[in-house]
């Protein structure tokens, strides 16, 4: 009997012990939040992902960008997990609750009295961003204000597009032949850019956008633009 109860005791710990590290072996690999709520409000932001590796390293980003690099750690006893960022602001938090299903990963804990729940899927590359598709050259398609097409007298010469480089300048060539510049600063959350003329006297505008490989489209939501679209295919060549 004795013998019996303890070979008993010796399968649940060993069932334990497994269940765990199949817990902890299923965290690494790369991840991509698809869902943030926080209390009522959704906070997913745009393309986040994180990477966590079999050495306890780890790093994080939005699109093609990698913003922290550090180390993360998975608790056996409470199925929690804890990520430290070398660099970055110290976590007052603590750790998430962790959790799977058959597709996705749940983190949960409570953040000033807000419940915290992230959902994560597991992915195979980096997604892209529309800062990342964003950057390039665009040529002007049309472009309508209060849903009234004015390409042939806004751009009669076909001379106007943009290029937004990578290290955040825009260069923006004016229908008259213009050459001008300033930042352009993507929102984290959404798909909203703003742009930061260095031109005295010019102000910024803000805009909403939706992007790919081929087409770029612009909806002024600023004060000075809000009932104009833009529309722009990408140039793999500068105009002449």
């Amino acid at each position: 009997m004795k013998t019996t109860v303890k070979t008993l005791l010796i399968i649940t710990f060993m069932l334990l012990a497994f269940s765990s590290y199949s817990q902890k072996s299923r965290m690494i690999g790369l991840w991509e939040a698809i869902n943030v709520n926080v209390g009522e409000q959704n906070m997913t932001p745009v393309s986040k992902w994180f990477k966590f590796n079999s050495d306890g390293s780890s790093a994080a980003g939005n699109g093609w960008l990698q913003n922290s690099a550090g180390s993360w750690e998975y608790n056996e006893e409470d199925n929690t997990f804890s990520n430290y960022d070398s660099l970055g602001i110290e976590d007052r938090f603590g750790a998430f609750d962790v959790s799977f299903d058959k597709e996705y990963m749940y983190w949960e804990r409570e953040e000033e009295g807000m419940k915290v729940k992230v959902t994560v899927k597991p992915i195979d590359e980096l997604p892209m961003s529309p800062a990342d598709y964003l950057e390039g050259i665009w040529d002007l398609e049309s472009i309508s204000e209060a849903e009234q097409d004015i390409t042939d007298t806004y751009d009669p010469n076909n001379k106007h597009y943009l290029h937004f480089r990578w290290d955040r300048i825009i260069v923006y060539h004016t229908p008259v032949g213009e050459r001008k510049t300033g930042y352009w600063h993507i929102h984290g959350h959404r798909s909203d850019i703003t742009l930061l003329p260095h031109q005295e006297g010019e102000e910024a505008e803000s805009w909403k956008i939706e992007v790919n490989e081929h087409e770029l489209t612009m909806r002024g939501i600023s004060e000075s633009n809000d009932e104009i679209k833009r529309v722009y295919s990408r140039r793999r060549t500068f105009p002449e």
